[in-house]
């Protein structure tokens, strides 16, 4: 029988928008926020800017619409491929919050944050994204 390997999982990295144009990071949704991504290990720096680009390109999104975001958080986390190492298989990305009454329009409006999230385009792996109220 040949031997099964479970890949390695990144815990996500938490992205925080304040309601303000305020961006702190933590390594939890409960966890201390800083002013700075982590940078203990360069795969939680790859998985904040993901985050941070991804909520960057939301806020763009609304601007464009008119749409006044409330406080909402991003977090990325990240799967090791087991067959190529060294790189990341794939990116679960969540966007928490309110971001608007009708979840088809906060919905639309994510993805079109996806669409233009230049370091998530720039990856050479699956991202999801998927989007849930606070």
């Amino acid at each position: 029988m040949a031997p099964s390997f479970k890949p390695k999982r990144f815990a996500p990295v938490f992205v925080f928008d304040d309601g303000a144009g305020g961006t702190t990071f933590a390594t939890s949704e409960a966890g201390e926020r800083h002013s700075h991504p982590p940078n203990d290990k360069p795969v939680l720096t790859l998985l904040a800017a993901v985050s941070q680009c991804l909520l960057i390109s939301l806020r763009m999104v609304a601007k464009r619409e008119g749409v006044t975001l409330p406080a909402f958080h991003v977090s990325a986390g990240g799967e090791k491929a087991i067959d190529s190492p060294g790189r990341l298989q794939s990116i679960d990305c969540v966007i928490c919050g309110d971001l608007a009454d009708d979840a088809a329009e906060a919905r639309r409006m994510v993805a079109q944050a996806k669409e233009i999230c230049t370091v998530s385009n720039t990856l050479d792996c699956a991202i999801k994204l998927e989007w849930r109220r606070a």
